[in-house]
């Protein structure tokens, strides 16, 4: 940890974690609470295995990609790992200044809680082996909401390695 007393822990790559623009809000604790608490077991994402994964820390460059496509989606009405400008989740990292060895998506729209989203992403086996995936050390989450659009409800993890 980075300076502060706290549940869950900062990525190395931000440069400035103790920030209150960066701090985590309890939901996005929650949220890392949970995707951790399924990392730590062993499951099967459709049909390849995965062993308990390590557990995640929160990055604000990923973050700030995740929430700026969950806003694009709920924004635009739309619900891709495309962003309406072509760009794709390497893109969006990059444009948060986030220096990647490797990154990640997991998108999912309509559930109205982190939970719910969190679950349907188990349940996927592409969505469960991003999660599972051991290669990733760090991830951001966000929740974008438009009740005039389609889904209403729109979630975005991205998922990340620093160089």
């Amino acid at each position: 940890m980075v300076g502060i007393d706290s549940p869950f822990t900062w990525a190395a790559s931000d440069t400035d974690a103790t920030s209150t623009a960066c701090a985590p809000t309890e939901q996005q604790q929650q949220m890392l609470a949970r995707v951790n608490e399924a990392r730590n077991q062993a499951r099967q994402c459709g049909e390849q295995s995965f062993n308990a994964a390590g557990p995640l820390t929160w990055s604000c460059p990923l973050t700030a990609a995740a929430q700026a496509h969950a806003d694009d989606m709920a924004e635009n009405d739309y619900f891709s790992h495309t962003g309406q400008d072509g760009n794709s989740v390497d893109e969006r990292a990059t444009q948060q200044s986030y220096a990647w060895r490797t990154v990640g998506e997991n998108i999912a729209a309509g559930h109205t809680t982190a939970d719910a989203a969190i679950e349907s992403w188990i349940n996927s086996p592409g969505h469960c082996h991003n999660l599972m995936n051991d290669d990733f050390t760090e991830m951001g989450m966000a929740h974008a909401e438009n009740a005039d659009a389609r889904f209403t409800h729109y979630w975005v993890q991205t998922l990340g390695a620093p160089r």
